[in-house]
């Protein structure tokens, strides 16, 4: 019996560890902002209007919007209707048992609200999160993944950070390489 139940602990950790990916820290300078995701993602575009990045089975989509001066329920607002406009599927209540859309008081400084929910048989994840260093600024993130990699989508969306010591500006980047698959919409407003 105890061998059975240190067999399936061990199956378990091996099959947890053969699904989780390298996470690395990533920095958008363009707008301050720096997260860990993983280490193989392919970077798509990143300019001034998106950052989008993925790998089969992550995909991470972030949209900056400034002047928009959310208060929580503007941005309530603002994620149901994108979640809406993506035609992401959600219940009113998350598996968790949290209301959603989920607020979020303090992740790394940010404050905002997320919807869990799924698109294409794929758990899905939108967040809104403002700018504690300039609270005009804004960034609505998408992030898509397969089921095994929960774990690691949660810590992508908990790691969201501002740069230190930095205000916000906007500027052109350089686009890396041209988008070929499409993974979620611009906010529509």
């Amino acid at each position: 019996m105890r061998y059975k139940f240190f067999l399936t602990i061990l199956l378990l950790t091996i099959s947890a560890a053969v699904n989780a990916q390298t996470l690395k820290l990533w920095e958008w300078d363009t707008y301050k902002l720096k997260f860990r995701a993983p280490d193989d993602l392919i970077l798509q575009k990143k300019d001034a209007t998106i950052y989008e990045a993925g790998n089969g089975n992550m995909y991470l989509d972030i949209y900056p919007r400034k002047g928009d001066n959310l208060t929580y329920e503007g941005m309530k607002n603002s994620i149901i209707k994108w979640a809406g406009d993506l035609g992401l599927f959600y219940k009113t209540v998350n598996a968790s048992g949290d209301t959603q859309p989920i607020y979020i008081k303090n992740l790394n400084g940010y404050w905002g609200c997320a919807i869990d929910g799924t698109k294409n048989n794929l758990p899905a994840t939108v967040l809104l999160i403002v700018n504690p260093n300039d609270p005009e600024l804004s960034f609505y993130i998408w992030i898509n993944y397969k089921a095994e990699y929960y774990r690691d989508a949660v810590a992508v969306l908990k790691s969201f950070t501002p740069m230190e010591g930095r205000s916000s500006v906007t500027k052109q980047s350089k686009t890396v390489v041209k988008h070929k698959k499409k993974t979620a919409t611009t906010p529509v407003f």
